[in-house]
């Protein structure tokens, strides 16, 4: 370990769970909280809680911050009597927010002497800690390499994903939108079973054999959408629109909440409104691009 010390900012649910790790591992480990009673679980594990931010500050070389936004962030870190604590240290942003808040917060650490890395925790605050808990940090990478045996604490799927700092939060924002649009289009799924009275238990077992298609295209979308080349012999985007149309009826009918499959019947029009329906399904992608 380069760090022998760390301290911890923000104790909600998420941030007091990415403590125990570091303490396992035989650190000296510092938290801090608007609230210190959340500390005290941390405590009775060998954390020492402060109740002053800037004695927190001055703990460690190593600091992690996980508040619930960046203007939380900001109005802690920013005070005059804390900035100036925090030269010659490293600190990992944890904080949700997206890439230019990470990008401002990299130009803000660079004046002040400060080494910084952004970063998104992509796993429940149970997971924190074990094999399968993905992290993402970016940030120069002289700074990573400084802090990554400690960073690994906290998952055995830490990735750093380069210098640009908001690089992690861009990712963050793409595997989440994943993460959305899926869980709601099982909730579509399953309000269709219901109202067909079919058990979700048959759509469970199907789910896990239908998976290869699934991700066979995804494979193929990504491939297509780097390549810039959405033709193909499988299914033109004019067949999938009367897939999809037959879908918003079936939901229609079955008196459920179709919105979602309206959303998609509209991507699919707008997709052949633009001259690609002889084209495969990827290239409902213009749709969504930057114009």
């Amino acid at each position: 370990m380069t760090h022998s010390n760390v301290t911890f900012i923000g104790l909600g649910q998420m941030g007091a769970a990415l403590v125990p790790p570091f303490i396992q591992a035989g650190l000296q480990v510092t938290v801090w909280n608007r609230s210190i009673a959340k500390a005290e679980p941390l405590e009775a594990m060998g954390a020492t809680a402060q109740a002053n931010i800037a004695d927190a500050i001055n703990a460690s070389d190593l600091i992690i911050v996980c508040l619930s936004d960046y203007a939380s962030s900001n109005a802690l870190l920013l005070q005059a009597q804390i900035t100036p604590l925090l030269k010659g240290k490293t600190l990992v942003q944890f904080t949700t927010g997206d890439a230019r808040q990470a990008q401002a917060g990299a130009q803000w650490a660079e004046e002040i002497g400060l080494n910084y890395l952004d970063g998104a925790i992509m796993d429940y605050p149970t997971k924190v800690g074990r094999p399968e808990c993905m992290l993402l940090v970016s940030g120069p990478e002289a700074v990573w390499n400084s802090c990554a045996n400690e960073m690994r604490l906290l998952g055995g799927r830490m990735t750093y994903v380069g210098a640009k700092p908001g690089s992690a939060n861009v990712l963050d924002g793409s595997l989440l939108t994943m993460y959305y649009g899926n869980t709601f289009a099982l909730m579509q799924s399953a309000a269709m079973l219901q109202a067909e009275q079919v058990d979700i238990k048959d759509f469970a077992t199907a789910l896990q054999a239908f998976k290869p298609v699934i991700e066979s295209t995804w494979k193929r979308t990504i491939e297509a959408i780097d390549q810039q080349n959405y033709a193909g012999q499988e299914a033109s985007i004019y067949v999938h629109s009367l897939g999809v149309q037959s879908l918003l009826e079936r939901a229609k009918n079955a008196g459920v909440e179709h919105g979602l499959l309206a959303l998609f019947s509209g991507y699919v029009d707008r997709a052949l409104s633009n001259g690609h329906g002889a084209d495969e399904l990827p290239a409902a992608y213009e749709v969504f691009r930057p114009q």
